[in-house]
């Protein structure tokens, strides 16, 4: 079967997300009545938010980390004197916005005896 003209489009203009749910989006905003501009908004943010995570994907692998680890992957039982709210307070970056450092201490090495803590957020 040949390809429709409208897939060879998305093909060209390299909208592989697009291209491989705008049938499926299509039936799902006829069922539930959406706009025209909701639709097409539906469909682009599903292209921008693929696209964000292939250029965070070939961000990691160019970067060649060993191995690769994310928040949601650290033990909090290890080590014991880490203040997990401290830290997680931290991922809300409000530091960043006014240009501030956060700084931690601890001996060198794997963390332990005293332990890593939050010396200060300025």
């Amino acid at each position: 079967m040949k390809p429709s003209p409208l897939h060879q489009y998305l093909e060209y203009l390299r909208l592989g997300h697009i291209a491989e749910h705008y049938e499926a989006l299509a039936r799902e905003a006829a069922e539930k009545g959406w706009s025209l501009v909701d639709y097409l908004q539906r469909l682009l943010e599903g292209e921008y938010l693929a696209r964000q995570e292939r250029a965070r994907e070939r961000r990691v692998r160019s970067a060649r980390f060993p191995v690769v680890k994310t928040l949601a992957d650290f033990r909090w039982d290890w080590p014991k004197k880490i203040d997990e709210m401290k830290v997680k307070h931290l991922f809300r970056l409000d530091f960043a916005e006014k240009k501030g450092n956060v700084i931690f201490c601890g001996t060198v090495g794997t963390g332990t005896m005293p332990g890593p803590r939050l010396c200060r957020v300025a």
